[in-house]
């Protein structure tokens, strides 16, 4: 079934070319984030048990998804990157996993079929849609799950003053350079980030995750620029 034309067209957006970043995304990623303690920091808040299902939506390489695996029934993973779902399937053959489905699919497209959801998990994806359009995602990912099902995010929320933005840019990336030891492509990832992606304001994120029927019993604020909210639906 096609997306109406009204619809903002997730695949169409100008962002990295996932389909080329694949086999060097987790290299790139364990540069600004440490992958593995938020995986456990996840896992250890959703408690997935071995006869429930969990989703991950826009799961990129798939680290989080095999990782869960072994924590319940099955994985839903999705993502819009076919090459991403490729990789990512590689990695769970080469780890001997099995109960993740790896599914083509967006925040506005992927329409769940298989058995109710005890948690949902989405990291670094959401910014990829104007506000509008996160808050039909919120909306949809609320649907998706059982009552008191869990959801975690993950994703690049600005918890500064806007009135501060550019002394708060300008001392962020050049941190970000010192950091990094001056990797001009890896700070440029993240310059191109603030200027063409849709990032919000934590207090809009908030906001959002109340109207889609969400209780946010958790937020973790790192630099700034990224935000954790660990919630209930309602």
């Amino acid at each position: 079934m096609s997306s109406p034309a009204w619809q903002y067209q997730e695949s169409g957006h100008p962002g990295a070319d996932f389909d080329a970043l694949s086999e060097s995304y987790d290299q790139r990623m364990q540069k600004c984030r440490n992958v593995q303690g938020e995986i456990k920091e996840i896992l250890d808040y959703i408690d997935p048990q071995q006869d429930q299902a969990i989703l991950e939506m826009g799961t990129g390489t798939g680290e989080f998804a095999l990782a869960a695996a072994s924590r319940c029934h099955k994985v839903y993973a999705v993502d819009l990157s076919l090459g991403m779902l490729r990789y990512a399937e590689k990695k769970a053959q080469a780890r001997g996993v099995v109960n993740v489905e790896f599914l083509p699919g967006g925040f506005l497209t992927y329409c769940h079929q298989g058995e109710p959801l005890a948690a949902a998990v989405s990291q670094l994806a959401l910014h990829h849609l104007p506000d509008f359009w996160k808050q039909i995602a919120l909306i949809r990912l609320a649907d998706m799950l059982k009552p008191g099902g869990r959801l975690c995010l993950r994703d690049v929320v600005y918890s500064f003053s806007p009135a501060d933005h550019q002394k708060f840019f300008e001392e962020f990336f050049s941190s970000e350079s010192e950091r990094t030891k001056g990797d001009h492509e890896f700070v440029g990832s993240i310059v191109s980030h603030v200027k063409n992606e849709y990032s919000t304001m934590d207090w809009i994120m908030q906001g959002m995750m109340e109207r889609a029927g969400f209780q946010t019993e958790k937020v973790k604020h790192s630099r700034g620029f990224f935000s954790l909210y660990l919630c209930r639906k309602l």
